[in-house]
């Protein structure tokens, strides 16, 4: 390998190093905010069909498809303060999953699980994505 080629082997060592840092440090796309969103959603629809096993099948099934297809980098340490943030905005998704029901259960709604579950991706997109974005800018070394 002469000079020339080992310098382009490096340059492209380089890029890709920084590609699987972008990537591994960057919020949610669309793409994974909606699949999020489908996934609350099945769950409030399952809920109201008394299949709930069925959504812990659909998740046991789409953590082992992207355990298996993610980027992985070093561990670097995340803000304490960015961490509570992203576990309180999870809490505030459950709530209002849990508030959103109680209007569709008063006005005798046949669906008051989904109901929550819409206003759960309300909150995972208003509230959730935004706050996970932040945490992943955290990380970059």
């Amino acid at each position: 390998m002469d000079a020339r080629e080992a310098e382009t082997a490096l340059a492209q060592a380089a890029r890709r190093r920084q590609q699987t840092i972008e990537a591994g440090t960057r919020g949610w796309s669309a793409r994974a905010t909606w699949t999020l969103c489908l996934a609350v959603l099945t769950l409030g629809i399952l809920t109201d069909a008394d299949m709930t096993w069925l959504w812990f099948v659909l998740v046991v099934l789409g953590g082992g498809t992207a355990w298996s297809s993610g980027v992985r980098l070093r561990r670097t340490g995340a803000s304490h303060r960015w961490q509570l943030a992203v576990a309180a905005s999870a809490l505030v998704a459950f709530a209002a999953y849990v508030l959103f029901q109680f209007p569709a259960r008063a006005l005798d709604w046949p669906l008051p699980n989904t109901v929550g579950a819409l206003g759960a991706c309300l909150v995972v997109v208003l509230l959730v994505r935004p706050v996970q974005a932040r945490l992943a800018a955290s990380l970059r070394p």
